[in-house]
């Protein structure tokens, strides 16, 4: 059997003089170190660069680089920031030793070396060295990866940026943040979520390493939660930084796997470089991080690279969600409500609740957009509230006045994740005196998707208060019977993708059937969306689908016009309020 031992750690060891690095070598030896020696400053910086180092002991004055010189140069890089380095001496004056320490020295010993007692001194100053390092990991390194931390990563930015001013370098910041990570934590745990990171942390380090062979200086550290970024220096520093984050970016094509599990969460990449974006640190991370948010943004390239325009864009979406956030607190959002029928008589079967902001600056801001930048900001608990709020509002209203007309309203994963659903729908209901029985909630796969304990217990909880649960969008997100089956909604909504072109196209209609005949197995209610010709709707209704919304039947109205056109008629003769007749009606859309 053979028994290998760990190498030793290494003492780098520079001296002209031939029994003085013999000596200093014997004194290394002694206190379980291997040394290198050498007899040039030059070959000695090279060694410990290329090797590491426990220790380093330099002569000062030496043919070509003194010990100063490579104490300073060692210094300047950051794994030999705790690594203690002796400078050994023939000069005592104050000046030398405080030449010594200026330069970055751990001890000074003075020629003639007391010999017996220079192993001793080497074990106090290894043994300081090795607390040293202890708390700097405590300080500076992320205990979870191992990587560098935020403080680590600022300091050594610093450094680079100074170096890149002297040697007419360029110094690249690339900024990478995780899409979907918080869903890893809230559905699967923080385990499972440090799990991923650390996998993470593994992938981008290996893409750094690939960079080892180019004369560029990189480092990776994580920069807070799952931010994480890369500083690289070199010459052409933006074309080697974009290499590499298209590198980082193609590293996260496969899933992540973690106890059977398969975890995609791939990052938005930004990029800045120093000086052309900016004259300091503080400065090129901002344009980093703003380019990082327009690449997560924009939906479509996972890598931005800093461009002036994207401050300004930034600038506009901070002023539009501090104007929207006012907008909600003083209640200047409103309500429309667009009616849903049954394909079957044309009754009205109940409204969906769609909010709307109309911005005294901006005018008609897209729901899409204001929705966006709500669920950004976790604007949207308090928006969702409101909503609720003025649903149940309105449904009281209309029960005095004799209608009974179920309202659906939107709620998003962030408000099942982050917020109580159930809660706000049971107090906003009891502060109004209306049931809840008339309140449906819509929500889309991606919730259904997130399969956490929280998100099926805030669904049970709606349906013990009597809500109705729909499924919206039904088909372009992830569609899974797994997930209808362990959870069936009430309703089914088609997507209007799909009802667009269901009577001319035959892969449409073959996805429309689907689901119809899925909702009939599992008699589950659809609703199909987006109804605009009257070929789509006589299509449907041929194919036994129950209900149906669209322009076609009626636009989203605000609550007195969908009263004087859908309710009072009704509640003034002996019918139920009824879809407008559709012969012709093409003509008048």
């Amino acid at each position: 059997m053979t028994l290998t031992t760990a190498p030793r750690p290494l003492a780098i060891i520079a001296d002209d003089e031939e029994t003085g690095r013999l000596l200093l070598a014997e004194s290394a030896e002694q206190v379980g170190l291997s040394p290198l020696i050498f007899d040039s400053g030059t070959e000695a910086l090279e060694a410990a660069l290329a090797y590491g180092a426990a220790i380093v002991l330099l002569d000062v004055e030496m043919p070509g680089m003194d010990g100063y010189t490579v104490c300073r140069r060692l210094r300047g890089e950051p794994r030999f920031t705790t690594t203690p380095i002796v400078m050994v001496t023939g000069h005592e004056d104050p000046t030398a030793i405080t030449l010594a320490f200026n330069a970055g020295a751990t001890d000074f010993v003075s020629k003639p070396v007391n010999w017996a007692l220079l192993p001793r001194r080497l074990e106090y100053i290894l043994r300081n060295a090795a607390t040293a390092e202890r708390i700097e990991r405590l300080a500076y390194f992320d205990p979870l990866t191992g990587l560098p931390n935020r403080q680590r990563c600022l300091e050594t930015a610093e450094r680079q940026f100074a170096q890149a001013a002297r040697s007419a370098e360029n110094v690249a910041v690339v900024y990478l943040d995780l899409n979907s990570f918080k869903r890893i934590n809230d559905t699967f745990g923080h385990s499972v979520g440090d799990a991923v990171l650390c996998t993470v942390a593994g992938k981008l380090a290996r893409a750094v390493e690939d960079l080892a062979a180019q004369p560029a200086h990189v480092s990776l550290a994580r920069f807070g939660g799952d931010e994480f970024v890369i500083l690289l220096r070199h010459e052409d520093a933006r074309t080697l930084a974009l290499r590499l984050a298209e590198k980082c970016s193609a590293a996260f094509k496969e899933p992540i796997l973690h106890e059977g599990l398969e975890f995609y969460s791939a990052p938005s990449i930004g990029m800045a470089v120093y000086p052309q974006d900016g004259r300091d640190v503080a400065t090129v991370l901002k344009h980093a991080d703003t380019a990082m948010y327009q690449a997560k943004t924009a939906g479509a390239a996972p890598i931005a690279v800093y461009v002036p325009a994207m401050s300004s864009r930034l600038r506009d979406w901070l002023e539009l969600e501090t104007r929207l956030r006012r907008a909600v607190q003083e209640e200047r959002i409103h309500l429309l409500f667009q009616p849903k029928f049954h394909l079957k008589d044309q009754r009205l079967s109940g409204v969906e609740a769609l909010l709307r902001w109309c911005d005294d600056e901006h005018g008609e801001v897209s729901p899409t957009r204001f929705i966006e930048i709500a669920e950004d900001s976790g604007l949207i608990l308090e928006m969702g509230s409101w909503v609720v709020r003025a649903a149940c509002r309105q449904l009281r209203k209309w029960l005095d006045a004799g209608f009974a007309v179920p309202v659906a309203v939107n709620v998003s994963g962030k408000e099942f994740l982050h917020g109580d659903p159930a809660r706000v729908v049971e107090l906003e209901a009891a502060a109004a005196g209306v049931p809840a029985s008339l309140i449906e909630i819509e929500i889309t796969e991606s919730v259904l998707v997130r399969d956490s304990a929280k998100v099926r217990h805030a669904l049970e909880r709606l349906r013990q208060l009597g809500c109705r649960i729909a499924l919206d969008d039904f088909g372009t997100g992830y569609s899974s019977l797994a997930y209808i089956t362990r959870f069936p909604p009430d309703r089914l909504k088609i997507d209007k993708a799909f009802v667009r072109n269901v009577d001319v196209s035959a892969s449409d209609a073959a996805i429309a059937n689907a689901i119809l005949s899925l909702a009939k197995t599992l008699g589950i209610v659809v609703t199909a969306e987006g109804i605009e010709r009257p070929s789509q709707l006589e299509w449907l209704r041929a194919r036994g689908c129950e209900e149906a919304q669209g322009f076609l039947l009626a636009r989203p109205l605000a609550a007195a016009e969908l009263e004087a056109r859908f309710l009072r008629d009704a509640a003034a003769g002996s019918g139920q309020p009824q879809a407008p007749c559709l012969k012709n009606r093409s003509a008048s859309i």
